[in-house]
């Protein structure tokens, strides 16, 4: 038992580039783990300099300079974000304020609806599960309430924090596209001889990661934009902030779009009863959730990362357990990472997690 394990590490880690690379991997995990928060405008910065990277090559193709391209992919990129932050995000922010200021109305509506169900339902709810269910909404409000208080003790220094992101978000994509060869460069130098396990490992990612998280941000606009479209043609209140929600939840594979559903079945119940315009607007959502899962996600994915379903709901549990939210977030490049070493690392076959379709 002892020879075998023995001659499976010897295989495993058969020469200085395994070996290096193990102890990369295990460095970064630690890091991770307890600077993720940290680590967060980093990290976005270099997954929006990696879309403006594929945007100057496109506009290369025009026969334009890589200079002048990079300058081009670079204002375009702060144009979109001068945009959000003098529009959509003030937008946001009063339909979010709105909504925390009506959340106690928001909540009596909802007590009165619901405590209307026996006799609208008697077959289905009796009163004494409304009794039961009052009880325990009063508990979980009572400590969500607590969390609050607690929360907002720390919410000025979250506030700077928030905003010194916001200043350093636009200095770091900068240097990771302006300055990305001599940074991969340095990186490299880290791994020795002629790295053609990482070669291997890059060349798989570059190509999946490159169509992912291009494909996610145009999943995210059509999605997002198209939810706007049809809150606003049934004036719902908050449309703005639900319609982001909806757009940001494509990344959180199969869950997102479940939790999302849930606040727009509320506002919209609460808003306009168990009435025609209830059903037809969750009739449409639910159309446009249909579309997006069913004839935009292989539109926009051809090449997309080749998971089988069950590996993506278990790498959004077990990194968001590891790494909270920020663990959910980036679920699939990390599961993606971990599919490239283990079919570049030498010594493993690669029969895998891969769904080889």
């Amino acid at each position: 038992m002892i020879k075998h394990l023995n001659n499976f590490i010897k295989r495993i880690f058969n020469n200085e580039e395994t070996v290096i690379f193990s102890l990369i991997i295990l460095f970064s995990l630690v890091i991770f783990s307890f600077f993720i928060e940290v680590l967060t405008p980093f990290i976005i910065s270099i997954i929006v300099a990696y879309l403006l990277v594929g945007l100057q090559k496109k506009i290369e193709s025009y026969n334009i300079s890589e200079s002048l391209s990079m300058i081009l992919s670079f204002s375009i990129f702060i144009i979109i974000g001068a945009a959000m932050f003098t529009w959509l995000i003030p937008l946001i922010y009063v339909q979010l304020q709105s909504f925390v200021l009506d959340i106690p109305r928001l909540f009596n509506d909802f007590l009165n609806f619901v405590s209307t169900m026996p006799a609208a339902f008697p077959d289905l709810v009796d009163s004494d599960q409304i009794s039961v269910f009052f009880q325990a909404v009063l508990s979980e409000l009572t400590s969500i309430t607590q969390n609050l208080v607690n929360s907002s003790i720390a919410g000025i220094q979250s506030t700077i924090t928030v905003l010194l992101y916001i200043m350093l978000f636009p200095i770091l994509v900068y240097f990771f596209l302006f300055d990305r060869k001599n940074i991969i460069e340095g990186c490299l130098k880290i791994i020795p001889g002629d790295r053609a396990m990482l070669s291997q490992v890059w060349s798989e990612m570059d190509i999946q990661l490159s169509n992912y998280v291009r494909g996610k941000f145009f999943e995210i606009v059509i999605v997002g934009v198209a939810a706007a479209l049809l809150f606003a043609s049934f004036g719902l209140n908050y449309g703005a902030l639900l319609s982001v929600l909806v757009g940001l939840s494509v990344l959180i594979p199969f869950v997102g779009a479940f939790s999302v559903t849930i606040p727009i079945v509320i506002i919209g119940l609460l808003q306009f009863g168990l009435g025609t315009q209830f059903y037809l607007l969750i009739g449409l959502y639910l159309l446009l959730q249909f579309v997006d899962g069913n004839l935009l996600v292989p539109l926009i994915f051809s090449e997309a990362v080749k998971l089988h379903p069950i590996i993506i709901i278990l790498a959004v549990f077990i990194f968001g357990s590891m790494f909270g939210f920020w663990g959910v977030f980036f679920s699939i490049p990390l599961a993606t990472f971990i599919k490239a070493v283990w079919n570049s690392w030498p010594g493993i076959s690669s029969s895998s997690i891969t769904n080889d379709q």
